[in-house]
């Protein structure tokens, strides 16, 4: 099933072409963004996994069973599997590492298994990789999918949304694929904006999900230093952000309340369960 997403380049007549009869071919006549296309896709589906794929990654051979074995235990969400660059001499993503930093959730740092371990299906993931993951269709359309407020930061907003409803997100090192992040986003948007939209969602992402009080309150706080100072480095992409997610102050009290309702799984308990898991896992850190 391809979403195309009001391509201008002739890509469904092309689809039909190569594949006739082989594809469901679903088609946006305008551009609505990744946020709406995976949710035409997801509700298309007929099946109870959904594989989620960007248009230029590539799979290595076998590499989508092992992830549906995850899908036997019914907390499973979803599942993210190991990423290199096209050429497969740069690791790019493995198993999502999280940390609460400075006041915010950090998703930068990646891991791998130990080269001597066995992959089983323990493996835990902060985050499911939009261009590459498997997901549980129910769950995903029960969460309403991605956040199109959130663009950048969809994939770890509703990754956090799952673990709190209680449910997992699962690492598959043996699910391979190949990708080089950013391709399209680099062709339409330039890094400036690509970078302040990111740091102004990872924010809102926060005060839409970051119930636990003492966590919040050191987010604030952090959130506060930063206004002080960022003028001294002449940071306006922090002022930017802090101004223009005010302005969808009523829409992030909104998720915020109904994610407290559904709250299983506290921001603490995660906190807890990852650093477990970051002690006592056979895994190392990979820089990408």
């Amino acid at each position: 099933m391809v979403v195309d997403d009001g391509s201008q380049d002739e890509t469904p007549a092309w689809l039909r072409a190569q594949f006739p009869n082989q594809l469901l071919i679903l088609e946006h006549a305008n551009n609505l963004g990744f946020a709406a296309a995976c949710h035409t896709g997801f509700r298309a589906a007929r099946y109870p996994v959904v594989l989620l794929l960007n248009n230029d990654v590539r799979l290595k051979d076998d590499c989508i069973a092992p992830m549906l074995e995850h899908f036997a235990d019914p907390r499973v969400f979803a599942v993210t599997g190991r990423m290199f660059n096209q050429r497969g001499d740069i690791f790019c993503n493995g198993g999502k590492v999280a940390r609460f930093r400075r006041g915010m959730w950090s998703t930068y740092e990646n891991y791998d298994l130990l080269p001597w371990v066995q992959p089983d299906l323990s493996m835990l993931s902060f985050t499911a990789v939009g261009a590459f993951s498997s997901y549980d269709r129910a769950k995903f359309l029960e969460l309403g999918g991605f956040d199109p407020l959130l663009f950048l930061v969809e994939d770890v907003e509703i990754s956090y949304r799952a673990w709190k409803q209680g449910w997992f997100v699962k690492y598959e090192p043996r699910s391979v694929a190949y990708h080089d992040a950013s391709q399209t986003i680099d062709r339409h948007f330039d890094k400036w904006h690509v970078d302040r939209l990111a740091r102004r969602n990872r924010i809102l992402m926060h005060w839409m999900l970051l119930h636990d009080s003492g966590m919040f309150r050191r987010h604030l706080l952090a959130l506060l230093g930063r206004f002080l100072i960022s003028w001294l480095a002449l940071d306006w992409r922090f002022y930017w952000g802090i101004f223009t997610g005010l302005r969808n102050l009523g829409r992030i009290l909104d998720r915020r309340r109904e994610t407290r309702r559904l709250l299983v799984r506290t921001d603490r308990e995660l906190l807890e369960l990852f650093e477990r898991f970051y002690r006592t896992a056979p895994i190392a850190l990979r820089k990408v």
